[in-house]
């Protein structure tokens, strides 16, 4: 016997027998029931569950990129891995991570930068890593895997740092248009694009990428890169907005991202680049945050001091960006060294911005309602493993 057992009270509960007249009986008619435990009132004593104990938590992360509707790809020790905020339940938690397949010298420690691309029909990753821009994707459908693209973009080009996406706005008669921007090995950032039929006067995509342009030579060597574009209200026309970082410091370009003359070919007719001032330096990549059908961009940057910088640029001051906060991070956490930013609306239908900042390589999380007073009170959330956050 279990000796663990050996000690317990044990209750025997008789089972009834059949009496020649088919009556039931028992041995022992006038021994109790055991009673049960009596109910307390109140609520029960429900808690998040921890994922900790029992689900294989995420592994290092180096690297990562997130798209609008959460879904991540990151570089981890063996590799890059995949994994996404569960949206269609309110507990909202996170998947199990799975690796893509072949990726095993793309990891944390050569992983320069990824930046990712989502659509209804598909799901786009571009890494940099060795000088090479990698391209992978998979469809949305189920139980679809990721496979490598054999012709990336820009394959005859030597890169570096951390690249970026843009996409237009989706509707149900063209697809959307997106521009891929890449920080060159040599200086200045390339640039190239795909699926602009409205812009290129087409009723059909073209399948093949645009041609490259190099801009921003003027800045030598660039570490990370962020792209959005905008629309100012009631124009056909569309500008590219740029915000890089070389040597430390902030700069941004712009220009019209339109047709040659005579020609079906889109071309980023960029101006020259301006500094954003800041104090001290900033690392990591920034993030570009534009506002649907408003003239406003918000940009979230690591401080190089910890931390994290927020600015704005408004409709009223196209040429200004203002720095409106600057989120601290409690003391003894790593520098991040990468950030992911997408918005949706919070309580009272106000615009909440949720942050991923890579830490340590660990995953955090901090959201803050759009306000006067943006980040106040806010805090990190760790994201550990599948699952709801942790208790």
């Amino acid at each position: 016997m279990d000796s663990s057992r050996s000690s317990s009270t044990w209750h025997l509960v008789p089972t009834p027998t059949t009496s020649s007249i088919g009556s039931p009986t028992t041995d022992h008619a006038d021994q109790p029931l055991p009673q049960p435990p009596a109910v307390l009132p109140g609520p029960l004593p429900v808690t998040i569950l921890s994922a900790n104990s029992w689900r294989t938590a995420y592994p290092r992360i180096g690297q990562f990129a997130m798209t609008e509707s959460e879904e991540v790809v990151a570089a981890g020790p063996n590799g890059l891995f995949y994994f996404r905020r569960v949206r269609d339940h309110a507990s909202m938690p996170w998947s199990e991570a799975r690796p893509l397949p072949d990726t095993l010298m793309l990891n944390d420690s050569t992983v320069s930068g990824l930046a990712v691309r989502s659509s209804h029909l598909r799901l786009d990753v571009y890494c940099v890593s060795g000088g090479v821009l990698h391209n992978f994707y998979r469809s949305t459908e189920a139980g679809s895997s990721f496979v490598v693209n054999p012709h990336p973009p820009l394959s005859t080009y030597h890169v570096t740092g951390t690249p970026a996406i843009a996409t237009t706005a989706d509707n149900h008669y063209e697809p959307k248009g997106w521009s891929l921007v890449v920080p060159c090995h040599s200086g200045g950032l390339l640039h190239t694009w795909k699926n602009h039929p409205r812009l290129i006067g087409s009723s059909y995509p073209n399948e093949g990428w645009g041609p490259q342009d190099h801009v921003a030579t003027d800045l030598g060597i660039i570490s990370a890169v962020s792209v959005a574009f905008t629309q100012t209200s009631g124009s056909t026309h569309m500008d590219i907005v740029v915000v890089c970082v070389a040597s430390g410091r902030l700069h941004t370009l712009e220009g019209r991202f339109a047709r040659d003359k005579y020609s079906t070919s889109l071309r980023w007719k960029t101006q020259t680049s301006t500094r954003i001032h800041h104090p001290g330096e900033v690392t990591g990549n920034p993030t570009l945050v534009a506002r649907a059908g408003i003239d406003q961009l918000d940009l979230l940057v690591p401080s190089a001091e910890g931390g994290v910088f927020h600015f704005v640029r408004t409709a009223s001051t196209p040429d200004e960006w203002h720095m409106i906060a600057r989120i601290g991070f409690p003391p003894g956490l790593p520098i991040a060294s990468c950030l992911a930013c997408n918005t949706d609306f919070g309580p009272q239908n106000k615009r909440r911005f949720n942050l991923l900042v890579q830490s340590g390589g660990r995953l955090y999380r901090v959201t803050t309602c759009e306000g006067a007073r943006p980040w106040s009170g806010s805090y990190l959330e760790q994201i550990v493993a599948p699952g709801p956050f942790s208790d």
